[in-house]
């Protein structure tokens, strides 16, 4: 269950029937409430609104009842009683609607403002996010450049490697060359030697 946080938005007295509608505006609405809780309020509001009547009808026997007798006719005593009573209700009726207007002014402000609070924790939450996304993005750019760099580097190496192996390699045909041309000079000049023999000895 969430935990439920309030502050006081005004401490003078309302009246009973603005307590009334105020509650029931309060259930109305999306309380993220649980169930219980949900039914404990329809309850308390049912109740407020059940007290809000009685108190009219109270109010409106007691007036009737203060109004003394006189020495008027009975029918006009209570024509006038009518006339105070409806009277009464409309007055009550205007009230109530004033009463409505202006709770339902508080519950769309206080509804707007838990929006904007909404909002603005998600977009907070997405900056944060935008944030990281982008910042690990970054840190994958450095990883790749600083790959691509050793990648340059490990093939500067490889290519100097191989030229120096390519230098190598021509050294040693060279040399191998040389020591072909100079064991085929030596064998030619045995094979010469030979035949100059053989001619001094015929």
């Amino acid at each position: 269950m969430k935990t439920v946080t309030g502050r006081v938005t005004s401490e003078k007295p309302i009246t009973l029937s603005r307590a009334a509608t105020l509650l029931s505006g309060f259930v109305s609405k999306e309380n993220e409430a649980s169930q219980d809780v949900r039914a404990y309020l329809r309850r308390a509001s049912a109740a407020f609104t059940e007290l809000k009547s009685f108190h009219r009808e109270i109010r409106s026997s007691t007036k009737s009842e203060s109004g003394g007798r006189s020495e008027r006719n009975p029918s006009d005593e209570v024509e006038e009683l009518r006339g105070r009573e409806q009277v009464e209700k409309k007055k009550s009726r205007e009230e109530d609607v004033v009463e409505e207007k202006e709770t339902v002014k508080l519950v769309e402000e206080q509804g707007k403002k838990e929006r904007k609070k909404k909002k603005s924790k998600k977009n907070k939450g997405e900056d944060v996010v935008d944030e990281e996304k982008v910042n690990m993005k970054l840190e994958e750019e450095q990883r790749n450049d600083e790959r691509k760099e050793k990648k340059k580097k490990k093939s500067k190496k490889n290519k100097a490697e191989d030229v120096v192996e390519e230098k190598v390699n021509e050294e040693r045909k060279k040399q191998k060359r040389k020591s072909d041309g100079e064991i085929g000079s030596e064998e030619t000049k045995s094979k010469k030697k030979r035949k100059s023999k053989e001619i001094d000895a015929s």
